[in-house]
């Protein structure tokens, strides 16, 4: 009885000595980071990016619906008060709108942003594109100045161009009795609007999220078959080490992306899932040829000699004895597959040969491209948002793969 319970005294202990050597791993770890600036802006800034794509998606509602009147809305846009200037010092807001008569154009974020007031104010809403009446805006904009309504909300993008800013001088001098009373009514299109008038700030927040796992998972899967095959033809040598190192040599001779996008047009790519296992049998090559290379080297260190003379086996040796060796050779290795793995991905989306049902980073490129919004300057962000946001995370992925080369090297920590 007593052995017994001595037995689980120990294996308590064996328990917390793990935890503390690993408590104590982190640490080390943690506090390497915070010495090399440049690893620990990395890794801020891949923190960041989890939050951006994995949180935020909860609280930050996708805009999904037309808005014809904020199409290609520039950075900043947003909903503001339209009134005659002899109203511009007393309606400006929801409530002193009370018991008024307020203008809203369908089909744009007007009627959506008055939604909450409604009870307490009168809503008259123009038709988009009425035969009658002409195109709702300038209906609105007639009936504002003919002071049948009292108010107008208006996207900011038309004020400039239906008001303060026409083509037609007559149209403008039609409109000169009137001023925007409140300039920030609703909420800014941080990153402007798309070409139906959407948010591109929540389509950023929402478009990471597959992308990123996607290329994760096409870097994991391309690592695991690099480390596998490199580490398999090292250690058995003879025909296997010839017949995998040929075919690697042969899967090396044909272009990837080139063969991707041919198999991508001859397969359905109909899943982030199929198209991340892909990506990943295709672009372990070069890193199999690298692993082998490592495993050579560490083949003929002492202690792996040593092993070999002890007869500890084949699984011992690679395991115990060369792996460990080369953790931070694979992690630094990992982290530039998933890199490439998002480029070939949003590569593939570009071209539309990937599925474009999920709005994406890469999605979001392929319209812009597709809908000619590099063409237009306030619609640019459209294009930019998404190429500005791909960019940094690469950034960052490669930081911080910088600082682990540093972390996990001596001979790089006394070089600084």
């Amino acid at each position: 009885m007593a052995a017994t319970t001595n037995m689980g005294v120990t294996g308590v202990q064996e328990d917390r000595n793990l935890l503390a050597d690993i408590w104590a791993a982190l640490g080390g770890i943690a506090k390497a980071l915070v010495r090399n600036r440049t690893g620990f802006i990395g890794f801020l800034g891949l923190v960041f990016y989890f939050v951006l794509t994995f949180i935020l998606p909860s609280f930050v509602q996708f805009d999904d619906e037309v808005n014809l009147d904020e199409v290609a809305g520039p950075l900043g846009s947003r909903i503001q008060l339209l009134v005659r200037s002899t109203d511009a010092d007393t309606l400006t807001s929801f409530e002193s709108l009370d018991g008024n008569k307020v203008g809203v154009v369908d089909q744009t974020g007007g009627p959506s942003l008055i939604k909450p007031w409604e009870d307490t104010l009168e809503v008259e809403t123009f038709r988009w594109n009425s035969r009658r009446e002409g195109p709702g805006i300038l209906a609105a904009l007639n009936a504002l100045e003919a002071g049948e309504i009292d108010a107008m909300l208006i996207f900011s993008k038309s004020v400039r161009e239906f008001v303060t800013d026409p083509q037609d001088p007559d149209q403008k001098a039609a409109f000169a009795n009137l001023v925007v009373s409140n300039p920030t009514l609703g909420p800014p299109h941080l990153l402007g609007t798309d070409t139906q008038g959407r948010d591109i700030a929540t389509h950023i927040v929402h478009g990471g999220r597959e992308l990123i796992l996607v290329a994760v998972g096409a870097g994991f899967l391309s690592t695991m078959i690099a480390v596998i095959l490199g580490s398999t033809a090292a250690i058995f040598g003879g025909l296997i080490d010839q017949g995998l190192t040929a075919f690697t040599n042969l899967i090396l001779a044909i272009p990837q992306f080139p063969l991707l996008v041919v198999l991508a047009g001859l397969l359905t790519l109909t899943s982030p899932v199929f198209l991340a296992v892909l990506i990943g049998v295709l672009s372990w090559p070069t890193l199999m040829r690298s692993v082998r290379s490592q495993v050579l080297s560490l083949r003929e260190r002492d202690y792996v000699e040593a092993a070999v003379a002890l007869d500890l086996g084949t699984r011992h040796i690679m395991f115990r004895e060369i792996l460990p060796n080369m953790i931070s050779y694979i992690a630094v290795h990992l982290i530039f597959s998933i890199t490439a793995a998002m480029y070939s991905q949003i590569g593939l989306v570009v071209l539309g040969l990937a599925p474009i049902t999920n709005y994406t980073w890469g999605v979001m490129l392929y319209f812009g491209r597709s809908r000619g919004t590099m063409f237009n300057p306030e619609g640019a962000s459209m294009a930019l948002a998404p190429v500005i946001a791909i960019a940094l995370f690469q950034v960052f992925m490669i930081m911080f793969a910088r600082s682990l080369e540093e972390l996990f090297d001596p001979r790089l920590r006394r070089s600084r």
